[in-house]
């Protein structure tokens, strides 16, 4: 989008106004896209909940700052198009000086890509290549003391549950445990769900039906096992 948008500040300098004209507008509708059909629900279900109680934490400040200039440079840059390409606004709400507008609507883009950027680095920290998990059996140890909890943790990475799939006894407590980036552990039924983990933070169910339990990351997956899911199979 920022390649783009320079081409088109590029065929203004050159005075092919109609080609610059149609390269920016399709910039700025075409960002619609993933703003309504990315960037809006991740927001809601990761960020919405922890305001504004945790702005302290860089994971909220960034994302939240991103989220509302980027925002407003949509919203600017749809003004633009409005005023430059029809005639649908009153004159009271037109300007003349297209220059100035179009040159502060490009400076804001570049804060909101660099605050992109920012985002996707608080969120994930880095990207790890994870090799694909094989099915784990994890058998507890028999005991003589019942009331001696039965435990298992799976860890929690960018971008990945390990072990992936887990198959455990009834009555089993299972840890997920994150180690790095943010992640939920949310039910595909909905049954349980985690809040966002911070690095070191964990989050506990105990299984006690037979049954398998789909789940994913909420930020990073989705239901029926896509990207960053899991299962627990209770025996």
């Amino acid at each position: 989008m920022g390649s783009t948008l320079l081409v088109g500040m590029l065929l203004a300098r050159a005075k092919r106004f109609r080609a610059h004209g149609i390269c920016q507008t399709l910039v700025v509708i075409l960002n619609l896209g993933p703003i309504i059909s990315f960037m809006l629900p991740a927001f809601r279900t990761g960020i919405v909940s922890g305001l504004p109680a945790h702005l302290g934490d860089r994971f909220y400040a960034v994302t939240t700052a991103h989220a509302i200039l980027g925002g407003t440079a949509e919203l600017f840059g749809l003004y633009i198009v409005l005023v430059a390409g029809s005639n649908l606004l009153p004159r009271g709400l037109r300007f003349n000086n297209y220059k100035r507008w179009m040159r502060t609507e490009l400076v804001l883009w570049w804060i909101v890509i660099a605050l992109g950027v920012g985002t996707y680095w608080v969120w994930n920290v880095t990207s790890v290549a994870v090799a694909t998990p094989q099915p784990t059996v994890v058998k507890i140890p028999a005991t003589k003391d019942k009331a001696a909890p039965k435990t298992v943790t799976i860890t929690v990475s960018n971008f990945a549950f390990d072990p992936k799939d887990l198959q455990i006894e009834a009555g089993t407590t299972v840890i997920w445990k994150n180690t790095i980036g943010r992640h939920t552990v949310t039910a595909d039924d909905g049954s349980f769900e985690s809040p966002i983990m911070a690095p070191g933070e964990e989050f506990k169910r105990t299984f006690d039906q037979p049954r398998p339990v789909k789940y994913f990351c909420n930020l990073h997956g989705a239901a029926g096992g896509m990207k960053m899911a899991g299962t627990v199979t209770v025996k």
